[in-house]
């Protein structure tokens, strides 16, 4: 555990510079908030509280409250791998997508996820900004980082040309099926391991027929 320095803000451990320990606590803090008490709840200065550093310290690392914001949700995709040059690329075709449909819904049945699309909906009809915010930097950015692989897919001659755009989107619907929404609806606690694998395959298989290279 972190001792506190002299000036009340959290010490960092050996080997990690004191800005990237301090800007680690202060996303980890407004991530907790903000899942407690959503967007508009939390306060930079209740952030700065829970994070154990001064309110300047947190305005050093992050604009406002909309740049943590993200930065909170990039550092969950980022997480499960969803950067680009993260990407699954080891064995054939029909195993970098069954890898990189495994990730995606490891990120979407993630309880904190699970947790952060309840407060989402629950704030995005009185302020659509939040839902603006969330979408463009969780679900939009994850679907680039997808296109982006199909793309590397399309120029290797592994899948035939196709709006990859387009594309990713139609693989991870197709990856979510109704498991997200029974999620949400609290009527599954988590994904069934079996089912999931199963409909994975079967996913992988149908994306192929639509788009795999001719052999």
């Amino acid at each position: 555990m972190s001792t506190p320095s002299s000036d009340g803000d959290i010490a960092p451990r050996p080997g990690r510079p004191k800005s990237e320990e301090k800007a680690q606590a202060i996303r980890a803090a407004a991530s907790r908030l903000f899942l407690e008490r959503g967007l508009q709840g939390t306060s930079m200065d209740a952030v700065a509280r829970e994070a154990g550093v001064s309110k300047q310290t947190v305005y050093g690392h992050f604009a406002g409250k909309e740049a943590l914001f993200r930065a909170c949700i990039s550092d969950k995709i980022a997480q499960y791998g969803f950067a680009e040059d993260a990407l699954p690329e080891a064995g054939d075709t029909a195993t970098q997508l069954l890898e990189l449909c495994r990730r995606f819904m490891a990120l979407i049945c993630d309880p904190q996820v699970i947790a952060m699309y309840r407060v989402i909906i629950g704030e995005s009809v009185a302020h659509p900004r939040i839902a603006e915010l969330f979408y463009e930097t969780g679900p939009a950015a994850t679907k680039t980082a997808v296109a982006g692989r199909l793309a590397q897919l399309v120029s290797r001659g592994e899948l035939r040309p196709h709006d990859t755009r387009y594309a990713s989107q139609q693989l991870l619907d197709m990856c979510t099926g109704d498991i997200q929404q029974r999620l949400l609806f609290g009527l599954l606690e988590r994904a069934p391991p079996h089912e999931l694998d199963a409909h994975l395959r079967r996913v992988v298989d149908d994306f192929l027929m639509l788009y795999g290279a001719p052999s």
